[in-house]
């Protein structure tokens, strides 16, 4: 917004008159000083965000000098940057229909509109700055005007503005940052690879993009690639933590929690005590089945951060396996009240309820949880085999209830498990073929939900008969 000044911005006149100035707006008695110098200290006093002695100087000083419209601009610019957008924007119209081709206005205007989220006002201006500016100013530009289609989600037009800029600057670490943010948006995260790339060809050693195309493999699902991405950035830089926290990550989704705790150790041993980083530990010892390790590392997490959900879950389901039921609840609940609207925590209610043999709780927990997410698989799951364990005909009259919940797959599993119960062997065999037709996994862990169906010879010979078509 402020262009570069002289060496004098930092001489003794400078300050001299800086500090005259002060003194000035301290006693509200403002005498005359040049048109330059005061520029000069408005565009200081504008960078140091003393927005409010700003709009004062340029107010005294324009009654001086009321044609300038430098001072009138600066006027405006402290107005904008203090919040006062609609006055800002009054002036910078009138100034606008005198200078049309200064950049400067035309970048405050833009900023203005975007401030005041009037998106395609702020684009329209930024694409007019960028037809006036040129070299570096312009590649700032295309990347202003990238975020303003960011924030409308359109990306595609973001991407068209960030190659034009990548065009003009091939060297510019934002550019790429932001254009591969918006490939990952669209799901391109190959593009979003190339980018990365590119700039690590220009500069090898940056860290920071070796660790974004680390991230950027990992949601592609190439594992291999982004431990060789994260690697590189720990080498060039080995206290980086937030590349081993994600490296540790990566490990813990290929079920490597061993190795994911050397990494996650790392990241304690460089940042010192980490509420995520405990957190994260406590996965890696229940996965190992060291719950009383698990549940220490949880609880040091919710001592750090208090309000980290994930945490008090991970409390809770340790106290339900070791049979603390009450405590369980207690726990559970603090995880939902921090996050209501995750069916995950209210599904682990549920069952803490039911293992503590509050059925009726457990019930109304389990509707909950199915009202929060009513397409989660799990959930409609639990909440039916909870059902069906008390009575076939309760579940069924549930299914049967509700047309949105009797059309899902896991609701036909249990409704065949509950006709086979109650002697409705042809119906209960037309249920499970129509699940194996649609969803054979699903289908495949019959024996899981209802151990006593292996006794079943039907049920038994279908799912061999799966496993051997899917051998051929």
């Amino acid at each position: 917004m402020f262009e570069d000044q002289d060496d004098e911005w930092f001489g003794a006149e400078f300050n001299s008159q800086l500090e005259r100035l002060n003194s000035m707006y301290e006693n509200d008695h403002y005498e005359y000083m040049d048109a330059d110098q005061v520029e000069l200290i408005l565009d200081h006093l504008l960078i140091a965000n003393q927005f409010k002695k700003a709009k004062w100087t340029a107010e005294k000083a324009l009654d001086h000098f009321p044609n300038n419209n430098t001072l009138l601009l600066r006027k405006a610019q402290a107005m904008s940057l203090a919040g006062d957008l609609n006055a800002a924007l009054k002036i910078l119209s009138s100034l606008e229909r005198m200078e049309r081709g200064n950049l400067d206005l035309t970048l405050t205007i833009a900023a203005c509109y975007s401030q005041l989220r009037d998106v395609e006002s702020a684009i329209k201006y930024f694409k007019r700055a960028i037809e006036i500016a040129s070299g570096d100013e312009k590649t700032e530009i295309y990347i202003d005007l990238a975020m303003e289609y960011e924030n409308l989600d359109d990306f595609r037009s973001a991407i068209e503005i960030l190659n034009k800029a990548l065009d003009e600057n091939r060297l510019n670490e934002a550019i790429i940052y932001e254009l591969a943010y918006c490939y990952e948006q669209v799901k391109e995260y190959e593009k979003a690879v190339e980018c990365f790339l590119l700039y690590i060809d220009e500069a090898p050693y940056s860290f920071t993009t070796w660790y974004n195309l680390g991230n950027a493999y990992t949601k592609m699902g190439n594992t291999e690639k982004a431990l060789w991405a994260y690697d590189y950035c720990t080498l060039i830089n080995e206290d980086f933590a937030p590349a081993f926290y994600n490296m540790a990550n990566v490990y813990m989704d290929e079920e490597h929690p061993e190795k994911a705790m050397e990494f996650y150790k790392k990241c304690l041993d460089i940042d010192g005590d980490d509420g995520m980083v405990y957190c994260s530990l406590g996965e890696c010892y229940e996965e190992l089945g060291e719950l009383e390790r698990a549940y220490d590392c949880y609880e040091q997490a919710t001592t750090l951060l208090p309000h980290l959900a994930d945490a008090w879950l991970g409390k809770g389901i340790i106290s339900d396996i070791l049979g603390f039921h009450p405590r369980a609840i207690e726990e559970i609940l603090q995880a939902i009240e921090l996050e209501a609207k995750n069916v995950n925590y209210w599904r682990a209610l549920a069952s803490a309820y039911e293992n503590d043999g509050q059925d009726q709780k457990a019930e109304e927990t389990y509707e909950k949880a199915y009202e929060v997410d009513p397409k989660d698989g799990d959930t409609i799951m639990d909440w039916l085999i909870f059902l069906s364990g008390q009575h076939a005909e309760i579940a069924m009259e549930k299914i049967y209830d509700d047309e949105e919940l009797l059309e899902t797959y896991e609701a036909k599993l249990v409704l065949s498990y509950c006709n086979w119960e109650i002697g409705n062997r042809t119906e209960a065999m037309l249920l499970f073929e129509e699940v194996i037709e649609n969803d054979v996994s699903l289908a495949k862990s019959l024996f899981l939900h209802f151990p006593t169906l292996k006794e079943i010879d039907y049920f038994v010979k279908r799912l061999e008969e799966i496993d051997s078509n899917e051998e051929l």
